[in-house]
């Protein structure tokens, strides 16, 4: 079977993993005093050019409970740029990245004036134009969206989306693809019964055109009387679709839950009661993370002093039970955003959750088995002012994980850690635009490198009404190559959900992900030219970056004579069926003598182009 061929498609994968047990884990680390990595955060926001005081936002009362932050790279730069909302002239903040983690206040050349009551942020491409858009939700005021125009310049487009009528007492918000046509659809959290508010949490199908459609009864996920407070696309079964979770506030003590939606994979959903996740709490959101290396997330949900709750999966993400207390995060305050990431590279999750009312908040180390460690008094969290909003990623580029943390009546906190980066290895994976999902919302990963064993998803939409980095980071341990990447890209339209396995993967890089149909075509044009072969064979044998990663057709991670084989074979399947046939040779034939198709680029199609056809013939 011709190279090209073989990688083309790979099925599905799906494996079952077996952790390695605490004890061998602790005599490796304790082998290597090297590893023994401290997670230790400061503020720097100051210093990092943030400069900005919330005052909106206050818990109770007519205030929405925190006011929302985003990274999110909205100048195409790759980097994390930064939003932040709440101040005393109920202005957005907007913060452009330089690479290291300094920011510059780009507000005034942002064109957003006045926005008061500013509840939520998510970034989202919702009009596929390659820059990532905002949906600003608000507290009794109508949501806002906001299309980016290049360059971090917004302008209003909330009418002419049809979003307009979105009026109610706005809580978090999540872009997915719940349908699988490509184009990221908008869910939005109402926290029904505010200040007598009527307006329900809402779904809308973005129909490709720039335009919105409410779909919430039709596809089922009418959440009903229910105060919502985040929602989550999450693929829970790993069954090719997204889930949606829906976190709602005053449910202890009182007949309301949390949702589970099971998508049924038709554009429906069904409210799985059987799953163990309906459970009914004060919840502040919600964070996913696969936190025992089953390769299944499971699902935090931040609670009132009675207890955070942990939902944990044993049978494939089909049924969880409430293991908080097992696992050592129950977290005795009231708390609000969280988030699951790799803060010390050791290739466990670790738990950070906020906390208001004078309580700490909270950090948990994780080891990857029972239970977390309560670490928060050494890693420099000792925050007791109210603390609502959290967005992570790596602002500085230094390979591990920083937080920005929302407060009332207090400055930003810009959270940068201070891990050594060069004690443990580490990946950042960036999926790369597959059809009109151009920032890859809903690919999972699965990484193996010895006894590291990490699912990753890319979210829109996370914690507590904020937004997070959509980059993938995954702490490696001692390790400096992943054996294993495993990439599961979800549907997105014509385009197949497709799986594509990576290999001897090195770290301490950000590595683009390229579906398999986008390998050696660099211009994005859907043909493969010789002008593009001449790249490939150029940097053939050279040291491997991630510009080469378009031309590395078996994922191995170096450019030799299998990736050259490959796209030569490639630009023989002239209608991309992946079979080298009778419909391609009739194309060449049809153009035979004219500049195209001309494998070779001497300018015409001809006998060259036929012999290489031939060669890779297997219809």
């Amino acid at each position: 079977m011709p190279a090209w061929r073989a990688a083309a498609w790979i099925p599905t994968w799906r494996a079952s993993r077996v952790r390695v047990t605490t004890a061998i884990l602790l005599s490796e680390l304790a082998a290597a005093p090297l590893l023994h990595a401290q997670t230790f955060f400061t503020d720097e926001a100051i210093a990092r050019g943030v400069n900005y005081t919330v005052v909106d936002g206050a818990f109770g009362g007519t205030g929405q409970f925190g006011c929302g932050v985003a990274l999110a790279d909205l100048d195409q730069d790759h980097d994390l740029d930064l939003v932040v909302s709440g101040n005393a002239t109920s202005t957005l903040g907007f913060f452009a990245n330089d690479g290291a983690g300094h920011f510059t206040d780009v507000t005034s050349s942002a064109g957003v004036g006045t926005m008061l009551k500013v509840s939520g942020l998510v970034a989202g491409d919702y009009d596929a134009d390659g820059d990532l858009d905002l949906v600003v939700t608000r507290w009794l005021k109508p949501l806002i969206l906001l299309k980016n125009d290049g360059g971090m310049h917004f302008t209003d487009a909330t009418f002419e989306a049809g979003l307009w009528a979105q009026s109610g007492a706005g809580a978090g918000a999540a872009f997915g693809d719940f349908d699988g046509d490509g184009w990221i659809d908008l869910a939005i959290a109402n926290r029904y019964g505010t200040n007598a508010s009527t307006v329900r949490s809402r779904l809308f199908r973005n129909r490709g055109d720039g335009t919105f459609q409410d779909v919430t009864r039709s596809a089922g996920v009418d959440n009903g009387t229910f105060p919502g407070f985040h929602v989550t696309w999450v693929d829970l079964d790993r069954d090719g679709d997204l889930d949606l979770y829906v976190a709602n506030d005053k449910g202890t003590g009182n007949p309301r839950w949390n949702r589970l939606y099971r998508n049924q994979g038709d554009g429906t959903f069904f409210e799985d009661t059987d799953s163990g996740a309906q459970v009914s709490a004060d919840a502040m959101g919600n964070a996913t993370g696969d936190i025992n290396g089953d390769g299944y997330p499971e699902l935090y949900i931040p609670n009132i002093p009675v207890g955070n709750m942990l939902l944990v999966s044993s049978d494939q993400g089909l049924h969880f039970a409430e293991k908080a207390a097992l696992w050592g995060v129950r977290a005795f305050g009231t708390c609000w955003g969280s988030a699951f990431f790799d803060g010390d590279n050791d290739g466990d999750l670790d738990l950070l959750t906020l906390s208001d009312h004078f309580d700490n908040d909270f950090y948990f180390e994780g080891t990857g088995a029972v239970p977390f460690f309560d670490q928060t008094a050494s890693c420099g969290l000792t925050n007791i002012v109210d603390s609502y909003c959290l967005a992570v990623g790596d602002i500085d580029n230094d390979g591990d994980v920083d937080a920005i943390a929302q407060d009332y009546f207090a400055p930003i906190r810009v959270m940068v850690n201070q891990l050594n980066e060069r004690a443990r290895g580490w990946l950042s994976l960036r999926v790369m635009p597959r059809g009109a999902n151009t920032r890859g919302i809903g690919t999972q990963v699965d990484v193996t490198s010895g006894e590291v064993h990490a699912w990753r998803h890319v979210e829109a939409g996370s914690a507590y009404k904020s937004h997070s980095s959509t980059d993938l980071h995954i702490g490696l341990a001692s390790h400096e190559v992943a054996e294993s990447v495993v990439v599961t890209f979800p549907q997105a339209g014509n385009l197949p959900r497709t799986t594509r396995v990576l290999s001897g993967v090195p770290s301490r890089v950000t590595w683009p992900l390229w579906s398999i149909e986008r390998i050696g075509d660099a211009n994005g044009d859907g043909a493969w030219s010789f002008a593009e072969l001449t790249t490939l064979l150029a940097r053939k044998g050279s040291s491997f970056e991630p510009s080469d990663a378009i031309f590395d057709f078996d994922g191995d991670f170096d450019l030799d004579a299998a990736d050259a084989a490959a796209f030569r074979g490639r630009q023989c399947d002239l209608n991309q069926d992946g079979v080298v046939g009778a419909a391609d040779l009739a194309t060449l034939l049809s153009g035979w003598e004219s500049p195209s198709p001309d494998f070779h680029g001497d300018g015409i199609a001809n006998a060259n182009d036929l012999a290489q056809l031939l060669s890779f013939w297997n219809e």
